[in-house]
Formats: structure tokens, C-alpha cells, sequence
């Protein structure tokens, strides 16, 4: 209809233009004949005509009156032709703004003063799904609209949105059922900003009547999925989709005010798995996030819908159990727990079973406030190992205090790393062929200003945990081949010391640098020094433990491997690692001879440990049999309360001196083939020291 208006309109124009250029032309030449004519009237009484004087004035002012309409028509012509050219000019402008609308790259609509849709544009069809007529028909209503103001959902009238400058996020579903989301603003069309004819007032009564609505529309969908994708990268872990730390504290703190405002329970449990390293090491990372992927899917299974479970990083767990009615359900719900991760997982092939501890704390028992909750739970889980693992355990009022102790000792070990109360006592090692002291292990000792002599045992695990271990390590590094060097000089007696290596030492990128340092400060060669490490350390991937062990021998030391036995490796795991000496632990040397087991292993050991080319360390020798057994089976050193207790710096130069002569005999220990095991060793080995009261 609007297009055939505008057809009328064009044609009129059209012609009006055609008579604007002809009519003035006719206008003046009428004009000018009148003129013309008026002059001949007054003039042909002088020419013989005979007219009369009334006649002549008649004739004239006819002609006078033509030619002031001539002139008016020029003037009007000329007023009509300006009015079309501003009439051309306002439907260029039109045509523009039309254009704008319909291929506007918003979603635009135009309703009536009811609130009818009127129109809608292209892009509004193209968002949507649906065509103009499907929404002037059925209203925007089909779109199912949820207006929300500040990220909440407000129910709203459904005309109550059409107000001049309203803007808001909607909500709509496409034709084809999917969610979209807009910005969409309202803008009100009244009686002002009608065009209204040349001159023409407003009536009175209706103005600012609203005529009606503009609504444009952007589409947020995209910006939407993006940030709900941040929050939820910001809120749940990448790996397997459990909330992560940041979510679970916000639940637990929402489930404390509810705890403290209805008067229920809630329980924290706090899950680590066991051994994960290992797996994650020899079958490689990918199988490690696939482990934890399958942990976290049963772990879901094992709660309800109402509850928690997140995950605070590498295997660590937790969850969040509400409204508990009976502490007897937290204990059922942690056994389903571990019976359900200790059923079998299969892992590139490998059949994994793998095993949990749990620690348990409850509120509003055990605290109220959701950090003090996660360190108790966290305390709870660390006792849960203690314990021998794949079992729970609950918060104590104990266990803080325990938590409390390791604290104080934490900055009582700083205090004495700084304050020199750190001192050294050594082991001796005998050669049995040589019948000699050959070697001393340097064992720590902390003198407590307050509760003396502290073994490290008792403190061991707190400098381990706090990292405080590195630079405890390098000082018992440095003095341990400082003290040796200067009893070499002292002696005469190229003694070798082995000092003992933590986990972190290990690991430590630094380390070469320490023990060149240390070589270099207390002037012993590389050759005197020995690094003990223990089983456990020398567990996961075996190319990165050889590299390792390789870096530590091109400084020149040797390597032992301390307490082999204890941990899972094999003899032919020996034979990859670049190590010199295997100490047997003391577990298997203690109940000799009472235990034909423990004397079986620990000979086994000695022969393919010799194949290997390598030297054995007896630790733990208490008594002449365990000696004699020992030497029997060809054991290449000893150490051990039968020989001599640890021993200050003092001690041990005192001992070296006084064992000097006893030293240099020339004696071998082996005794004759054909009686071994029999008394004829009795002669040499009565000459050492008979210490056994051990402690």
C-alpha cells in the first residue's frame, strides 16, 4: 500500500514539474500583452478610433486586473515548486531511513499504540525464526520472553515493559526451540513526532498521546555463553567438571549460615588418594586425568544431589555432606566411598585398583567456620595415612593440638637453622675384610635450648612438609665435609662420610651447586663423599631417576641406596641405576638368626647385589651373631651399635685414635671354606668393641 502511495506521488510530482517550467512562461507573456494593450486603449483616441473615455478606463482595468493575476500565478508557481522540491527531499530522506530500518544489523520492531506489532525487520526474521506475519499475528509473546534486571528473573505485565527509554536483557526462544538472549531498549513514538502539515498545530487534546513503540534488539547470545563459560572455568575444575575451591568455600560458608540458623549438622570430608604419584609416573599423565576423571564420577554416585563434591587440585577431593541428622550416615557414606574407588580401573590397558584416605569433620562439633573446617578435615585425612591408608578418620580436638605443636616446631626449626643449634653426630662403618673403620654416616642432632637433645625423627617431618628440609640438608651438607676434612688431617685417615638426601634434596635443580660448594668450602674431594638415598626416592620414572643419579655422580661423589628392602623396587631395578653401595635395612639384620626368612633376603641380597658390582652395607648390627652371619655371607661393610654408637666429632677422633694399633693389623676375616661359620673367626672379631646395649 505504502509503495502504490508513493507511485501517486512521484507521478504528481512529475507533472507539477512540467507545468512549473511552462506556466511561467504563459504567466508573463499574458502579462505583457495586457500591458501592451493598455497602452493601444489610451493611445487610439489620437489615432482616429472612437472611444469613449468610460470604454478606455474599462478595457484598461481589465487589462490591469489580468496582469496582477499573471504575476500572483508567477509568484504561486514559483512558492509550488519550492514545496515540491522540499516534498522530494523528505522522501530521499525517508527512503534512507526506511532502508536503515530494514537492513539494520539490530532485531527492530515497531508496535502500535496498543502494543500490536506493526512491523518487524529483517534481522528481527532472522533472529527469531519467525516470519512478520507469524508475529504480527501472534504478538511478541510467542518469542516466551523472561525479562531479567540485574542478572535476576522479574515477572513482568505484558504491556509493562512498553515505556519510553526501557532497557533491559531478555530472554526469548527461537522458532526452533533454542534459547537467545538480547538488549533490548523501547522507544515511545507520540503525537510531537508525527509529521504534521506545513503550519499545522497539534490538537490540544491529543498531545504527547502515545501513537507508538520502537523496540530494537541486540543479540547477546554469544557474549552470554562466553561468560557463563568464564564462570564456569572460574568455578569448576577444567579436568572434571566438579566445582573447584572458590565454589565449594562459598557452598560450605551458605551451608554454615543455614547450619547456624535451622540448628542441623554438616560434614566435611576431605580425600586424598593413595599412591597417585606412582600411577600418574609410570603410566603417564593422561592416564592420571583419566583416573581422576572416573574418581570424581563415583565419587558423584556415592552422595546425594544435595551435596558437594569438588576437587582442590592434583588428587585431592572434597566433599560437602548437608542436613545430617545422624553422624552414624557420614560413616556409612565414607566406607561407600572406599569401597566404591577400590573397584577396579582400567588404564591404558592396566587393570588400576586404587585406594583412598579420608578425614571427617563436622559442624557445628568441630567449628563454625568453613577455613578452620577444611584444616580440621585436612588434619583428620593426614592421621587417616598415618594410619596405613584406604581408611578414614575423624577430627579430634587432639589433632589440633597436634596441628598447634608442629606449628611452634616449624618456627623453632627456622629459629635454630639460623641460630647454629644444629649439630652432627657419626656412625661408623667397618670393612669387614679390612677390619678397619673405613666410613661414617653423618646423622643430624638438634641441642633444644629447652628440651635438649632431639632426635630427627621428631622433627624430620615437619622440616619435609614446610620445605625447611633443603636448607637444613645443605648444612649437615657443608659441616659434614668440613669436620671430615679436618679429621683427615688430624688422623691421617682418608675416611669417606655419607650423608643422607630428602625427597626434596633430590628433586632440588640446586643440588649439584650445593655439593660443589660444600667440596669446595671444606677442601674434601669428591671422592670421599658419599649421598645415601633412600628406595623410595628412586620410585617412578626410571629414565628421569638414572638422569638424576648420572648429574649427582659427574660431581664425582659415590651413591648408596639406604634401606633397600623397605620400599617396591627390584634387584634388576639395579641394574639401570648408576648407584656404588646397597644398604640392607636394619628390619631384615634385627631378627637375625631368630628369623631363617629375614637371614634368607638378606643373603640373597648380598650375592646378586655382588653380581651387580655392587658393595653392601649392613645397618643395625647389635650382636655377635648377626656379625658373624654377616661375614659369613661376605658382606662388604657394617655399621651398628655391636661396633660403636654415633659419636660427636670429638668421640669419633678420640676413637680413631685410640683404635689405631687394633687398625693396622693385617687381618682377613674370611675364614677357610671349610669352616665357615664355624668359631675360627672368633680370634679378630673379639678384638672390636663388644658395645650391644643399643637405645
Amino acid at each position: 500500500m505504502g509503495g502504490k502511495v508513493n507511485t501517486e506521488l512521484a507521478q504528481a510530482a512529475q507533472q507539477l514539474t512540467v507545468s512549473t517550467k511552462v506556466f511561467p512562461l504563459l504567466f508573463l507573456a499574458l502579462g505583457s500583452i495586457s500591458t501592451l494593450a493598455t497602452v493601444w486603449v489610451f493611445a487610439a483616441g489620437d489615432s482616429g478610433y472612437s472611444v469613449g473615455i468610460l470604454g478606455k478606463l474599462s478595457v484598461a482595468g481589465a487589462l490591469c486586473l489580468l496582469g496582477t493575476f499573471a504575476l500572483y500565478l508567477f509568484q504561486l508557481n514559483r512558492t509550488l515548486s519550492h514545496s515540491i522540491a522540499e516534498s522530494r527531499e523528505q522522501d530521499l530522506r525517508l527512503k534512507k531511513l526506511g532502508k536503515a530500518v530494514t537492513k539494520s544489523g539490530c532485531a527492530i520492531a515497531i508496535l502500535d499504540g496498543r502494543g500490536s506489532v506493526e512491523y518487524i525487520n529483517q534481522q528481527f526474521e532472522e533472529t527469531t525464526g519467525y516470519s512478520m506475519q507469524e508475529i504480527i499475528e501472534n504478538g511478541m509473546q510467542i518469542l516466551h520472553p523472561k525479562i531479567y534486571v540485574n542478572g535476576h528473573l522479574v515477572p513482568i505485565k505484558r504491556t509493562e515493559w512498553l515505556q519510553d527509554a526501557w532497557a533491559n536483557e531478555v530472554q526469548t526462544t527461537r522458532k526452533d526451540g533454542s534459547v537467545s538472549w538480547a538488549s533490548v531498549s523501547v522507544s515511545v513514538v507520540d503525537n510531537h513526532e508525527l509529521p504534521l502539515a506545513s503550519g499545522a498545530d497539534p490538537e490540544p487534546s491529543s498531545s504527547g498521546k502515545t501513537q507508538g513503540y520502537v523496540v530494537s534488539a541486540i543479540d547477546i547470545s554469544e557474549l552470554k555463553n562466553l561468560n557463563h563459560e568464564m564462570q564456569r572455568l572460574a568455578l569448576n575444575d577444567e579436568l572434571t567438571g566438579l566445582a573447584n575451591r572458590r565454589l565449594f568455600v562459598d557452598r560450605l560458608e551458605m551451608q554454615l549460615r543455614v547450619s547456624r540458623r535451622e540448628k542441623n549438622s554438616i560434614a566435611l570430608l576431605f580425600l586424598d588418594l593413595d599412591k597417585f604419584k606412582r600411577i600418574n609416573d609410570t603410566l603417564g599423565h593422561d592416564a592420571g586425568d583419566q583416573l581422576l576423571i572416573t574418581v570424581a564420577e563415583r565419587l558423584k554416585r556415592c552422595v546425594r544431589a544435595n551435596d558437594t563434591v569438588a576437587r582442590f587440585g592434583g588428587d585431592e577431593f572434597v566433599v560437602l555432606l548437608t542436613d545430617i541428622t545422624d553422624p552414624l550416615s557420614v560413616t556409612h557414606i565414607a566406607q561407600l566411598i572406599l569401597a566404591s574407588l577400590k573397584q577396579p580401573i582400567t588404564l591404558n590397558q592396566h587393570e588400576i585398583i586404587v585406594s583412598t584416605s579420608i578425614g571427617i569433620t563436622l559442624a557445628p562439633t568441630d567449628g563454625l567456620e568453613a577455613e578452620s573446617l577444611v584444616k580440621n578435615a585436612d588434619l583428620a585425612l593426614y592421621r587417616a595415612k598415618d594410619q596405613g591408608r584406604d581408611c578414614y578418620h575423624y577430627f579430634t580436638e587432639e589433632l589440633n593440638a597436634q596441628a598447634i605443636r608442629q606449628l611452634v616446631l616449624e618456627q623453632e626449626l627456622r629459629l635454630a637453622l639460623n641460630t647454629n643449634q644444629f649439630s652432627l653426630a657419626f656412625q661408623p662403618q667397618f670393612d669387614f675384610k679390612q677390619g678397619r673403620l673405613i666410613s661414617v654416616e653423618a646423622l643430624l642432632r638438634w641441642n633444644h635450648p629447652s628440651q635438649g637433645m632431639v632426635f630427627p625423627n621428631d622433627f624430620v617431618t615437619v622440616a619435609e612438609e614446610t620445605g625447611l628440609i633443603v636448607p637444613i640438608g645443605n648444612w649437615v651438607l657443608r659441616n659434614a665435609c668440613k669436620q671430615i676434612r679436618q679429621l683427615q688431617v688430624v688422623t691421617g685417615r682418608n675416611i669417606k662420610v655419607a650423608v643422607n638426601l630428602s625427597m626434596r634434596q633430590f628433586h632440588d635443580e640446586q643440588l649439584e651447586d650445593n655439593i660443589a660448594q660444600a667440596l669446595q668450602y671444606s677442601g674434601l674431594k669428591a671422592k670421599y663423599l658419599e649421598l645415601e638415598v633412600t628406595e623410595s626416592m628412586l620410585m617412578g620414572d626410571v629414565d628421569m631417576v638414572v638422569a638424576r643419579l648420572t648429574r649427582l655422580k659427574s660431581t664425582g661423589v659415590s651413591i648408596a641406596i639406604d634401606d633397600f628392602g623397605s620400599g617396591y623396587s627390584s634387584l634388576s631395578y639395579l641394574r639401570k641405576l648408576p648407584v656404588d653401595v646397597l644398604k640392607v635395612d636394619r628390619a631384615f639384620v634385627r631378627d637375625i638368626p631368630e628369623q631363617l626368612h629375614d637371614m634368607e633376603i638378606t643373603a640373597a641380597v648380598i650375592a646378586v647385589a655382588h653380581k651387580l658390582g655392587l658393595k653392601v652395607v649392613a645397618e643395625g648390627v647389635e650382636n655377635i651373631d648377626q656379625r658373624d652371619f654377616l661375614m659369613i655371607n661376605r658382606c662388604d661393610y657394617a655399621q651398628g651399635f655391636f661396633f660403636s654408637r654415633p659419636l660427636s666429632y670429638t668421640g669419633l677422633n678420640e676413637f680413631m685414635q685410640r683404635n689405631e694399633c687394633r687398625q693396622k693389623f693385617e687381618l682377613s676375616i674370611y675364614p677357610p671354606e671349610d669352616i665357615a661359620g664355624q668359631s675360627g673367626s672368633e680370634s679378630w672379631l673379639s678384638t672390636l668393641p663388644s658395645n650391644t646395649t643399643s637405645h
